[in-house]
């Protein structure tokens, strides 16, 4: 068994992923401990079942121990994995969705959050929640690629196939979250503007 100690590389994945896939527990246990969090926190965002995901998230780290001699290597950890979990969610979406058909219109919860010393609270909290109900009025898939493009960081290949529609719908659909959230901060802005304005005159 390898001798090298995984916490001190954390960002090390291809080399967790080589030595899972040659029967290493701790490299195992290290790549449990790492996503099993993020897994979650992605799956919630499409399935609120939280006892459906944690037995979602054990078994495809089951399976891959189980398969770990057939499995390839992989360019991205992370992609495989909340690939792995998206397409168990859609596949089993009866077990915890079981009137309804999981569809484009499927409900994408994002949370925003604002990390930042130079806002103060109070305005940081106004600002959070106006950005967060802009984003809640994305559609989902919208939505969806916004989360996994700008709070996992992932790249439009990884996307595209996480998602499994083509590198140019990423990019088009990309493209119009952007021009719906300057719409949408546009139009909630000049809400704002006219409510002001309303009570400022007493109307």
């Amino acid at each position: 068994m390898p001798s090298e100690n995984y916490d001190s590389y954390p960002d090390q994945d291809s080399e967790l992923w080589d030595n899972f896939r040659n029967g290493d527990q701790r490299a195992y246990t290290c790549l449990i401990n790492k996503y099993s969090r993020p897994l979650f926190n992605y799956g919630y965002r499409i399935c609120q079942d939280r006892d459906f995901l944690k037995d979602c998230i054990q078994e495809i780290f089951l399976e891959l121990w189980n398969r770990r001699s057939r499995i390839s290597a992989t360019a991205s950890v992370k992609w495989y994995l909340f690939k792995a979990v998206r397409l168990r969610i859609f596949r089993d979406q009866s077990k915890w969705r079981r009137n309804e058909q999981l569809s484009d219109d499927y409900d994408f919860m994002v949370e925003f959050n604002i990390e930042s010393k130079i806002i103060n609270e109070g305005d940081q909290d106004s600002l959070t929640s106006r950005i967060q109900l802009v984003l809640n009025h994305l559609p989902s898939r919208q939505r969806e690629i916004i989360y996994l493009r700008f709070y996992e960081n992932l790249d439009f290949d990884n996307i595209c196939q996480i998602m499994n529609i083509s590198k140019q719908s990423v990019h088009n659909l990309l493209q119009k979250a952007y021009k719906n959230f300057r719409l949408e901060w546009i139009f909630l802005i000049a809400f704002k503007f006219l409510s002001f304005l309303l009570i400022f005159i007493g109307l």
